[in-house]
């Protein structure tokens, strides 16, 4: 279970603030040139409290777990102050807002395939981002009028493949189960320094396995062809052609780089940054394209 510190530093995340400092009451993000410093009072302001907000520099803070009182006010003009209900307000809406956002990451979730709280344990690395926030901002920017940005490291089974005579590699989201025949070289990383937000997997390593295969058949299973004349006609013959063996290594787990930003036109853009890809982008209307 996540403590508060732990809260207010999701919820600066949130908002788009890189998190520059934590600890002894007081946050401070960084977003662009703009800082925020959020001074945690818990039940009482002491001086201390007051002491640091003065010496805080960019949009000063103040999270209390009260009620927000007119005294208070004067005592700290100029100071943003987060109450019980302002508190309320916007962790709720953080929440409800992750939750859409993970929800556009989890493309065509299908209900039987998915264990919860699922173990993996093997190899872990990261893909390499191509794009830097730079990179993403700009391209965000002209689609949906970015505002706020969020980096998940979304888990993907890594499978090397024989298919018959040829061989490659397909990337598995292991959350969604969908896979993906990437053809770039990617480098690694032990991590990723920005800050992001790491998930776990939820499709089993078993039944990830058996889903690609699956998907492997169908990816090569061809549709030959046979005509002739017959009486006049002209006779039509069409057969599936099955790969007669396929072969699937023992899974890696590796964390992509995603980008889900929202913006004030369009919705959300959700962006690859290892493959520098678009994978889901809005419509008109500000919905997910599927």
């Amino acid at each position: 279970m996540k403590n508060f510190y732990q809260v207010m530093e999701e919820l600066l995340e949130f908002d788009g603030y890189e998190l520059l400092f934590g600890g002894h009451g007081k946050l401070v993000g960084k977003k662009g040139d703009e800082f925020r410093s959020m001074i945690i009072a818990g039940e009482d302001v002491t001086e201390r409290d007051i002491s640091d907000l003065e010496d805080s520099e960019g949009k000063k803070v103040l999270v209390i777990f009260g009620e927000v009182t007119d005294e208070l006010k004067e005592l700290v003009p100029d100071v943003e102050i987060w109450g019980r209900e302002e508190l309320v307000d916007k962790i709720g809406e953080m929440v409800y807002e992750k939750s859409v956002i993970e929800g556009a990451l989890e493309d065509e979730l299908v209900g039987p395939d998915v264990d919860f709280d699922v173990k993996y344990y093997g190899k872990e690395s990261t893909l390499k981002p191509v794009m830097d926030f730079e990179d993403v901002k700009e391209l965000a920017e002209t689609m949906v009028k970015a505002f706020r940005y969020r980096l998940e490291l979304v888990p993907y089974y890594r499978f090397k493949y024989e298919v018959d005579d040829e061989k490659g590699e397909m990337y598995m989201n292991a959350i969604s189960g969908r896979n993906y025949f990437w053809q770039r070289p990617f480098q690694r990383v032990s991590d990723i320094k920005r800050s992001h937000f790491k998930l776990e997997p939820k499709i089993s390593k078993e039944k990830a396995i058996i889903r690609a295969k699956k998907d492997l058949q169908d990816e090569y299973t061809t549709l030959e062809k046979e005509e002739w004349e017959e009486d006049g006609a002209t006779i039509v013959d069409k057969k599936k052609v099955v790969p007669d063996k396929i072969k699937l290594h023992d899974p890696e787990i590796v964390y992509v780089p995603i980008w889900a930003v929202e913006g004030t036109e369009g919705g959300i853009v959700i962006i690859n940054s290892a493959t520098g890809k678009v994978e889901h982008e809005p419509d008109h209307k500000g919905s997910i394209l599927r």
